[in-house]
């Protein structure tokens, strides 16, 4: 019996489109045929989310590294729940993750069908890094995103 896994690409920098460039030419450089069939479904910011001017612009995604209050949200939630994330990749991804997550869940639909991610277990591969935190940390304070803590990192 074959395995029922789907790869999903979350992405951080750009858009849905250019993650699908970007998987379109992988897949062309490893011999395929770059064919949108070919590569992992891309997940999309929902549309019944409501993302406040700067991310209605840029269809629901964030800019890249500019500090933001939901990812500062994703960060702590996901950080009170021993998954320890950055914020230029890890909370964006997690907080796009959450968004299908939460809104397939909370509507009890455990089939969606316009969630890729519906009825699946997760497994997330994060491919950066945590060193940069702080610098992180740092820059949120300074736009006023996030009250006096604790900067400094183990």
């Amino acid at each position: 019996e074959g395995m029922d896994i789907r790869v999903v690409v979350i992405p951080c920098v750009g858009d849905d489109e250019y993650a699908t460039r970007q998987m379109m030419a992988l897949d062309r450089s490893v011999g395929g045929n770059g064919r949108v069939e070919d590569v992992p479904f891309v997940l999309k910011p929902r549309s019944d989310v409501e993302y406040g001017t700067a991310r209605r612009r840029s269809k629901g995604y964030f800019t890249f590294g500019e500090p933001a209050k939901a990812l500062l949200e994703t960060y702590d939630e996901m950080n009170e729940n021993g998954l320890f994330l950055d914020l230029l990749y890890g909370a964006p991804a997690w907080s796009l993750l959450l968004q299908h997550w939460r809104t397939t869940y909370d509507n009890n639909d455990r089939h969606g069908s316009d969630c890729p991610i519906a009825g699946r277990q997760v497994m997330y591969v994060h491919s950066g890094g945590l060193e940069g935190i702080a610098s992180q940390l740092t820059r949120y304070k300074h736009k006023g995103l996030m009250d006096a803590r604790t900067i400094q990192l183990s």
